[in-house]
Formats: structure tokens, C-alpha cells, sequence
């Protein structure tokens, strides 16, 4: 059987699984750097899905781990930025480990003084390893369909546990903390399944209204601005027509200008006392489009263009499950609008722009 998005997408709970088994073998060597070296501002090096990744985990590591982080796009570091006296650690992100700016990047901060560096990647014999000091597993596996899924997940809870290992190994997190905060990955994993079929039955129910919309928006905030900008590539990437990810305040400072009777807005809310202000937001704009719809990790469902999720999860770790019913809903709506995503397009992209090795 041939492998699709939904293939993967089903593979999430297994993986999420085993990247919780294995956190302490796993972990070990970055365990050993924390106790080592005690690092308190991190740069982070990413691009693309796994810059989204890094960007839903920062502020619950920051919380977890009580360090400083700081996320910079590796193409713009090597050409343009200075790195700041006060780093300490250097974290660099590629699912493939094929990525030309991110292995450049890695090598500016070598040649420019000796801190310590890991790099998280799903392929261990990529020519990212070769650039680094340490190396940690993602364990999703190669994804042979060019959107990635369980990747994008894997890469958000294992920075989740890079956080707690840290905050456990510097005295931020206390055991019975750590503990708590374990329980809590194992039951969003468990929980993946249900977020598949609660939001393969949203689509089915507003599948026509869906597939017909020529323009998508999703509007997040605090940790879930993550989740919008992986919505805004996911979709660009699969159904191929205008879709941007937007932080709730910044799209009201102008962005909101262009919404008509055409477009499509994407709600994303987590237990936070910003879910009022998007609700606001939405409520507003319901005169103007009747494409508004929510998702949420509560069980409250305002309306029946409302994605309930119905699951209890603290809001800095909800970017865990927060991005599956995008990755759903780009598969179903793109082959919806007839996109055939087996098809391969722009096949010597990274051979001209030289983007991957």
C-alpha cells in the first residue's frame, strides 16, 4: 500500500511512545552536558517545520528547564546576525539533517569559539552529525512523503523532554515535578487517536464548505503561534494556495484588513485567558465570513464549526497535539480540492538552490 500523510500521521501515537521510553538512553550524552556545563541561554538553529517544532517547545523548556531561548533561521544567522556574547549552547534542528543553512550555521559558531553544540535530527548518518558534538535521535524514522507529520511531533516532544531532562539536571524540576510532567506526555500520546477520528469527523461534516475556500488563515497565541506557523506551512506546502499562521495581537495590527466573504480563519485555543480576546476576534468577523472556525484542546464546543478536542492539557505543552488536526486537515483538503500529493513538483528545487545536501 502506498504511504500518504494519513499514513504517518496514524504512526504518531507509536512514535510519541517510543521517544517517551527512551528518554533517558536517549538523553544521556545531553544529560552529562547540562550537569557539565549548567547552560542558561540557548540559541537555537532551525528552519522551516522544525523551526515551528522549536517554536511551539520554547516556552515550556524555558519554564521546565528555566533557561533562556532564542530562535534564530540559520540562512539569516550566517549572513547577517552576531551571536550574542552571553549563549551558551548551541541547539541545532533538521528533521533530514540535510539542511545546506542549518550545517553553515553550525559551522560559524564552530569557527568563532568552542561552545557546546547538539543537533536534533531523525537520520543519524546524515552530513548534519559531522558538525557537531552531540547528536540526539528524533526516532520518527524517514518519512518518504515530503510533508512532514510525526516528524514535526517527535521534534516537538523531544524538545519537551530535552526541557525537562534539563530542568531535572540543573534542580529546576523537582522528581515528583518530572514525574508529573511524564504522566502528563504519556496521556497526550494515548490521546492522539482520538484527535485523529474527532477531526477526520469534523472535516467530513464541513468538507464542501472546506475545499472551497481560496484562502486560509490560522491565529494562535503564546505557544500555539508555533502551531499557526506549521499550519501556514503545512498548508502552503500540500493545498498550494494562499494560508498564513498569525500571534493573535499582530494580526489585529493589521493583517485583519484583508478578510472578505472568501476567506478561511483557523481559531487555535488553549486554556489561557486569551482564548476570550480570540473569541472576541472571531465574533467580530462573523458578518464578514461565515469561514470561521475553532480548535480547541477543551471539550467546550461554541458552535458547530468548533473542533473540540476535549482534552486537559497544561497550555504550554498543548503544542504536542495542537498541530494534528492541521496536518489532517491539509491531507484532506488538499486532495479534497483534487491535489494529487503523490505527484512530486519542483523535483530539482534543492539541486538548483542547493537548500539540502
Amino acid at each position: 500500500m502506498k504511504e500518504t500523510m494519513m499514513t504517518y500521521i496514524h504512526e504518531e501515537t507509536e512514535v510519541c511512545q517510543q521517544v517517551i521510553k527512551n528518554i533517558h538512553k536517549n538523553l544521556s550524552a545531553f544529560k552529562r552536558l547540562i550537569a557539565a556545563k549548567q547552560p542558561k541561554n540557548w540559541l537555537v538553529l532551525a528552519t522551516g517545520s522544525s523551526a515551528n517544532a522549536m517554536l511551539s517547545a520554547k516556552y515550556y523548556i524555558e519554564k521546565t528547564a528555566g533557561v533562556s531561548i532564542e530562535i534564530q533561521e540559520p540562512f539569516n544567522f550566517v549572513h547577517y546576525e552576531k551571536q550574542r556574547q552571553s549563549t551558551d549552547f548551541v541547539l541545532a534542528v533538521s528533521q533530514s539533517g540535510h539542511s545546506y543553512s542549518t550545517i553553515e550555521a553550525l559551522k560559524k559558531v564552530h569557527e568563532n569559539n568552542d561552545l557546546p553544540t547538539a543537533v536534533l535530527t531523525s537520520r543519524m548518518d546524515s552530513p548534519i552529525v559531522d558538525f557537531t558534538n552531540m547528536v540526539i535521535d528524533i526516532e520518527c524514522g524517514i518519512e518518504k512523503v515530503g510533508f512532514v507529520t510525526k516528524g514535526f511531533t517527535a521534534t516537538v516532544l523531544t524538545a519537551m523532554l530535552i526541557g525537562i531532562i534539563a530542568g531535572e539536571t540543573s534542580g529546576c524540576l523537582e522528581e515528583e515535578a518530572v514525574q508529573r510532567e511524564m504522566k502528563q506526555l504519556k496521556k497526550l500520546a494515548k490521546n492522539i487517536p482520538s484527535i485523529i477520528e474527532r477531526t477526520e469527523h469534523f472535516y467530513a461534516k464541513h468538507a464542501k464548505e472546506m475545499n472551497a475556500i481560496p484562502r486560509y488563515c490560522a491565529i494562535g497565541y503564546g505557544p500555539t503561534v508555533g502551531t499557526a506557523k506549521e499550519f501556514e506551512t503545512k498548508f502552503t506546502e500540500t493545498v498550494r494556495v494562499p494560508s498564513q499562521g498569525f500571534e493573535l495581537e499582530a494580526y489585529m495590527h493589521g493583517p485583519y484588513l484583508e478578510v472578505n466573504d472568501s476567506h478561511g480563519l483557523f481559531f487555535i485555543q488553549t486554556n489561557s485567558t486569551l482564548a476570550k480576546r480570540s473569541d472576541r476576534l472571531q465574533q467580530y468577523f462573523l458578518p464578514y465570513t461565515e469561514h470561521c472556525f475553532t480548535i480547541t484542546n477543551s471539550s467546550h464546543q461554541s458552535n458547530e464549526k468548533t473542533l473540540a478536542l476535549s482534552i486537559e492539557v497544561d497550555e504550554l505543552m498543548s503544542p504536542l497535539i495542537m498541530a494534528i488536526p492541521f496536518q489532517i486537515l491539509s491531507y484532506r483538503i488538499a486532495t479534497g480540492k483534487g491535489i494529487n500529493l503523490g505527484v512530486r513538483i519542483f523535483d530539482d528545487f534543492d539541486q538548483v538552490l542547493k537548500s539540502k545536501i
